[in-house]
């Protein structure tokens, strides 16, 4: 089946239904590329949130823009 063809039927669903495909696309590409997600598994997601450096350069940012 074509993706144009799962689109129509994929618009129909639920959020509920749309957040479970979403799901299973992910634990299915994460299995092809072997790394499966474990259920309830906890997993690092880098991010310069707490970086001094990010938010220094966020405010300087913030700052040219006014």
């Amino acid at each position: 089946m074509a993706v144009e063809e799962l689109i129509p039927t994929l618009r129909e669903l639920s959020r509920s239904q749309k957040l479970e495909v979403i799901q299973f696309l992910a634990k299915e590409l994460a299995v092809e590329e072997e790394m499966p997600l474990k259920q309830g598994g906890v997993y690092k997601i880098h991010t310069p949130s707490h970086s001094a450096e990010a938010a220094m350069k966020l405010a300087t940012l913030l700052q040219e823009d006014e």
